[in-house]
C-alpha cells in the first residue's frame, strides 16, 4: 500500500491542470456567444416569416386578443 500514491499529492497536482481547463472553456464560451451576437445582427429582418413563425404569430395575437376581451367591461 506503500506504493500508491498519496490522494492529496493526486488533488493537488490536478489543479493547475483544472484550472486551465476552465479557463479555456470559459473563453471559448465568450468567443462563441461575440460570434452568435455578431451573426444575429447580419441576419436581414426582410426575410419572410417561416411555418413556425407565422404560427407562433398567431397564436400571440390570439392571447392578446382574449386578454383585451377580458379587460373590457360589458
Amino acid at each position: 500500500m506503500e506504493t500508491e500514491p498519496d490522494l492529496q499529492t493526486i488533488i493537488d497536482g490536478a489543479g493547475p491542470i483544472a484550472g486551465l481547463f476552465v479557463l479555456l472553456v470559459g473563453i471559448a464560451l465568450v468567443l462563441l456567444w461575440l460570434n452568435m451576437n455578431r451573426q444575429m445582427k447580419r441576419i436581414n429582418p426582410e426575410l419572410p416569416k417561416g411555418k413556425n413563425e407565422l404560427r407562433v404569430e398567431q397564436e400571440f395575437a390570439d392571447i392578446s386578443e382574449d386578454k383585451e376581451s377580458d379587460e373590457k367591461p360589458e
